[in-house]
């Protein structure tokens, strides 16, 4: 009897036990899942997208200087960076001015269309050019561009 006993409050106390019993989700949990489940699908999609986009843009860069570099074996002229171009000639001097200030060329030339151009450096190729230009536009301006005389 005493065994029949301990048996049955065993059995009461491992029925009642939550490891044995099975939790359910309902429909709304559910739905929530599988729509999380589809935006992390879709942000990984995108960022696969967005790398082969970079990816493209890093070939089509690497070919330009390719371009570039041809063109400048069959070329003799300088290239400056250009960090102002004004139409008012004082403007220019003003800021030629501050740039010999932060220790750049400061340079004014005769650009197109009546423009006077301000160079922060001048050099021989395009590809120390495109060099020297990251760093201008890292440390004094980011519209600053090249000019091909």
């Amino acid at each position: 009897m005493k065994n029949l006993i301990g048996i049955v409050l065993l059995g009461l106390i491992v029925s009642s036990c939550s490891l044995f019993q099975k939790s359910s989700m309902n429909q709304d949990e559910i739905d929530t899942m599988v729509a999380e489940n589809q935006a992390l699908k879709t942000r990984v999609e995108a960022s696969r997208d967005l790398e082969d986009r970079l990816a493209l843009a890093q070939k089509q860069a690497d070919e330009a200087m390719l371009k570039l570099s041809d063109c400048e074996d069959a070329s003799t002229s300088k290239v400056h960076i250009i960090v102002g171009a004004f139409k008012n000639s004082s403007y220019a001097n003003e800021y030629s001015a501050d740039m010999k200030n932060q220790g750049l060329d400061g340079r004014i030339l005769a650009g197109p269309y009546s423009f006077n151009l301000v160079t922060s450096s001048s050099h021989e190729s395009v590809k120390s050019a495109l060099n020297a230009l990251g760093n201008i536009r890292a440390t004094v301006i980011e519209t600053a561009w090249l000019y091909i005389e």
